[in-house]
């Protein structure tokens, strides 16, 4: 069984779930592969955004939630934009990290 880590030795503190628009996947992907941040990239479908989206899990330590957030942010071209239901095309949660093992 694998150990947990201790969070106070472990740089992630934070998990992000960002539900991206499909149009936007691939720039949001290489912006954050290009400023060094690991994710686990989930397609995805249904009723949250009444779209195709996909959803970014991306782990940081707690000082990294807004640089992440503007990489995003400014990658998404469409996530200013709105639907005709009046929603934005992306949305972003940020979670605490207790503790967590890489497999």
């Amino acid at each position: 069984m694998a150990k947990l880590v201790d969070e106070s030795t472990e740089d992630v503190q934070r998990l992000m779930f960002a539900v991206i628009h499909r149009d936007d996947v691939d720039a949001v992907r290489d912006s954050l592969n290009t400023s060094g941040y690991r994710f686990t990239r989930v397609d995805a479908q249904g009723g949250f955004l009444r779209r195709g989206n996909s959803i970014f899990m991306v782990g940081v330590r707690a000082e990294q939630v807004d640089d992440a957030l503007e990489k995003m942010r400014a990658a998404a071209q469409n996530a200013s934009a709105k639907s005709d239901e009046g929603s934005q095309y992306g949305v972003v949660f940020v979670v605490r990290v207790d503790a967590f093992a890489r497999l």
